[in-house]
C-alpha cells in the first residue's frame, strides 16, 4: 500500500489515497492542518486567512472536516500498525479564541485515536493553535514547538513551518502551513505534497488534512509562498510535486497517458489498492514537468 515519498530515505512514506506520511521505523502516523472549527468560524463571519481572503465569509457550509478526517484514519488505521500520531500543525484554527467546535472535535478525535489503541499522540503548535494548550494537557496529549525524529539514520525535524527554523542539524524538514494544491487532470484544484531540495537537504510540505483548505497553487516562485523557510529559497523549479487520484472518481484514461514510457523522464506513476479502492500516486519530477503536463 506504501510507496516511498522519498527515494533516498528510507521509513519514510505517502499513504496512498490520503494527505498523511507514515514512519515505519517508529510506526508513525503524520497529518497536517486539520483546522477543525473552520465550519463554526466561516458560520460567524470570522476569517483568519494570512492571505487576507476566504471563500467562506458568514455562511452556513456542512461540518465535513471532522468526518472527513475520521474517515481517513479509519481507511488507515485499517491498513497499517500506528503506534503514534503526530498532527505537524493547525489542529484548530481560530487565531484569537477557542471555539466550541474546536473543543468538541479536538476531544473526539483524541477519543477516538485511544479507543483505537493509539496511546502516543503529539500536536505541533501551529499558528491556528492558540487557546488549545490547556485542553490538551488535561487529556494528556504532548503539545511542542517542533520535534526531531530519527529516520534510518537521518535526522528528521517536524515543524509547523510557520516560523524561522535552524536547517543546520537536520538532513529533512517536514512543514505544513502550506497546503499546496495542483491544477490537473480536468479537476480544479486537490492536494498534493511537495519535495524540495535544499542544499543536500529536503523539505518536505504536506497537504492539508481539512477539505476546506486548497491553499496555494503550486508555483516556482519562493514569494508566492506564506513559510519563512520556502520564502528565502532562490527558486522552486527542482521541486517535485507529489499528488493521488482516486481511479473511482476520475478515469483511469485521465492517468494512463501519464504512464507511458516516452514521459518516464518527467513523470512517475504508481497504482495500489487501498480498502478496496484504486489510487494512482504520481510524481512530477520537478515544475517543468508540472507545466508541461498539467493545465495550469
Amino acid at each position: 500500500m506504501l510507496r516511498p515519498l522519498m527515494k533516498e530515505l528510507q521509513g519514510l512514506y505517502l499513504v496512498a489515497g490520503t494527505p498523511f506520511i507514515y514512519i515505519d521505523e517508529s510506526e508513525t502516523l503524520v497529518m497536517a492542518d486539520l483546522h477543525f472549527g473552520f465550519e463554526e468560524a466561516a458560520s460567524r463571519g470570522l476569517i483568519y486567512s494570512l492571505r487576507k481572503s476566504s471563500g467562506y465569509y458568514a455562511v452556513f457550509i456542512p461540518r465535513i472536516q471532522f468526518k472527513k478526517t475520521i474517515s481517513l484514519l479509519d481507511k488507515v488505521l485499517g491498513e497499517l500498525r500506528v503506534k503514534r500520531i503526530l498532527v505537524n500543525g493547525d489542529l484548530k484554527h481560530a487565531f484569537d479564541r477557542l471555539l466550541k467546535q474546536e473543543k468538541e472535535e479536538v476531544i473526539s478525535l483524541i477519543k477516538y485515536l485511544r479507543e483505537k489503541g493509539v496511546d502516543d499522540i503529539i500536536v505541533v503548535r501551529g499558528n491556528h493553535d492558540n487557546f488549545i494548550k490547556h485542553i490538551l494537557r488535561k487529556i494528556d496529549v504532548e503539545f511542542v514547538n517542533s520535534i526531531s525524529i530519527p529516520i534510518e539514520g537521518k535526522r528528521v525535524l517536524f515543524t509547523h513551518g510557520h516560523e524561522e527554523v535552524d536547517l543546520s542539524e537536520h538532513d529533512v524538514v517536514v512543514i505544513g502551513h502550506e497546503h499546496p494544491s495542483l491544477k490537473c487532470f480536468e479537476v480544479y484544484r486537490f492536494p498534493c505534497f511537495m519535495k524540495i531540495p535544499l542544499n543536500k537537504k529536503t523539505i518536505i510540505v504536506l497537504p492539508a488534512t481539512g477539505p476546506y483548505h486548497p491553499g496555494v497553487v503550486v508555483t516556482p516562485f519562493p514569494a508566492e509562498y506564506l513559510s519563512p523557510i520556502i520564502r528565502k529559497m532562490e527558486s522552486l523549479e527542482s521541486a517535485s510535486v507529489i499528488t493521488w487520484i482516486d481511479l473511482g472518481e476520475i478515469s483511469s484514461r485521465s492517468v494512463e497517458y501519464f504512464e507511458s514510457r516516452e514521459l518516464s523522464n518527467y513523470i512517475e506513476v504508481e497504482r495500489f489498492i487501498v480498502d478496496s479502492r484504486e489510487y494512482a500516486v504520481i510524481e512530477f519530477k520537478n515544475y517543468d514537468a508540472v507545466q508541461l503536463l498539467c493545465q495550469m
